[in-house]
């Protein structure tokens, strides 16, 4: 399978699992993101803030060379991937939340992409090029989250009884989907991302869990719900590595930058799902569950 092909088959995919995502949301998701503007503020803070500080941190640690530096910032700068909204999904997550997000994420990202971008290319290989804004990047992300979303709910608003029936076989596509583009993208890059593993996968991967324990630590010290805690992990922690590739070979020239979205590709999904399965909401309710006390014999 060519690349081209996989990434076409790629987005209708995502196109079919963000339409699920549609049918299991309603107006009131959305009205009530208007209570919840400190989880906005703080995903976007990790996101846009903390995120770029320690992929710095990390590129200095490991001392990578400055086109690997360059490509971990870039990475760290992208908008959270759409793959997000399906973890989020799949594991008891706040959805409405991670599409306002994402949507919110990707718009401002048009604008601190670029100068994180410029910032780190004169940084580390004092190289004054600047990348443009990524406008029509930005609406096309944006189209494959909003335009079959919009449909997904409106099928919701249309046909309630299917919408039900539907929402089991849907979640099973969706982790389907997932699974079967991680094994993909392993089988087809096998030799790429063995060679360049060891050259950034140390960095690439404590970017990974530090990502993962940002979003759900500072989730949790802020008390807030689990549903919001897992939605905010996911958006922060998954970032559009397809986007860091794009702009590190096409924008940039520079195909040795897209190496850490490369390897990201593939190591955040391994470990995005475990941490999934960690929160999932089974193991939550059977942490939940009271203690069965032993009956009392009757005096």
């Amino acid at each position: 399978m060519s690349t081209v092909v996989m990434m076409q088959l790629l987005l209708v995919a995502l196109a079919l699992v963000m339409t699920g995502l549609g049918m299991s949301l309603q107006r009131a998701d959305f009205v009530r993101l208007l209570t919840l503007k400190r989880a906005v503020a703080l995903a976007l803070c990790v996101q846009m803030l903390v995120l770029p500080a320690v992929a710095l941190a990390l590129a200095y640690g490991f001392d990578l060379p400055p086109p690997f530096a360059i490509g971990l910032l870039l990475l760290a700068a992208t908008p959270g991937s759409i793959s997000a909204n399906l973890f989020s999904h799949l594991f008891g997550g706040a959805v409405a939340l991670n599409i306002s997000l994402s949507g919110i994420n990707t718009l401002l990202a048009a604008v601190t992409l670029p100068l994180v971008c410029g910032w780190s290319m004169q940084h580390f290989s004092e190289v004054g090029q600047t990348v443009p804004p990524l406008f029509g990047k930005v609406a096309e992300i944006i189209a494959i989250i909003v335009g079959p979303v919009t449909v997904g709910m409106l099928v919701r608003g249309f046909a309630p009884r299917f919408t039900q029936r539907a929402e089991r076989p849907m979640r099973l596509v969706s982790a389907s989907v997932l699974a079967f583009f991680v094994v993909a993208a392993i089988a087809k890059e096998w030799q790429a991302l063995v060679s360049g593993f060891g050259q950034v996968g140390g960095a690439v991967v404590a970017f990974n869990v530090l990502s993962l324990a940002a979003g759900y630590g500072t989730s949790r010290v802020l008390a807030f719900d689990r549903p919001t805690s897992i939605s905010i992990t996911f958006q922060v922690s998954i970032h559009n590595a397809v986007l860091a590739i794009y702009v590190a070979m096409t924008v940039l020239e520079q195909p040795l930058m897209a190496l850490p979205a490369a390897v990201y590709s593939v190591t955040m999904n391994l470990l995005a799902f475990g941490f999934g399965l960690w929160v999932a909401p089974r193991r939550i309710a059977r942490a939940a569950a009271p203690a069965v006390q032993p009956a009392r014999r009757p005096a």
